[in-house]
């Protein structure tokens, strides 16, 4: 927390020094509310990439219930809401049967209530690695909703670069 709101000082700093009038400050937006916003996004990200590993990663499925809301809202068409329904989902996809990994997070990218991390899901017996991206919605330090993307990744590519 600390190293955060030196970065954000700096960062403010720099930018009245440099005599820059952003977005932000041209909406009203004062330095304090600008650091607290940088600062509320650094803790959704941590919690969501934290809740993520636990539930992924470790397959402990009380995850659930420590980060995702009661009303919790899913865009994925195969789960319905709510806590309760993801979990069903991935006792159905036998989590609890598969090896417990270190999730590996190509990229998380944050802006506010709103989480994005990109993984690379390794190639299992059943089939090939799959890259995908979820969005999560943080409120109140519990994720409310979530959209995500799926994607395999191809074993005859014409493009040999990865896709993450």
């Amino acid at each position: 927390m600390f190293k955060t709101t030196i970065f954000a000082s700096i960062l403010l700093v720099t930018a009245s020094v440099a005599g820059f009038a952003g977005p932000a400050q041209a909406q009203g937006v004062t330095e304090t509310q600008m650091v607290q916003d940088y600062q509320l996004t650094q803790k959704n990200k941590e919690l969501v990439t934290k809740a993520y590993q636990e539930l992924f990663g470790d397959h402990d499925l009380t995850a659930l219930d420590r980060y995702w809301a009661d009303e919790y809202i899913q865009h994925n068409p195969y789960i319905g809401d709510g806590r309760e329904a993801v979990k069903t989902f991935l006792e159905g996809l036998g989590i609890l049967s598969w090896p417990k990994q270190q999730v590996r997070f190509e990229r998380v990218i944050a802006e506010g209530d709103l989480v994005m991390v990109q993984t690379a899901q390794p190639t299992s017996a059943n089939g090939p690695g799959t890259v995908i991206v979820d969005i999560f919605r943080v409120e109140n330090d519990k994720i409310v909703e979530h959209w995500d993307v799926i994607q395999q990744i191809p074993a005859d590519a014409t493009n040999k670069r990865t896709m993450y």
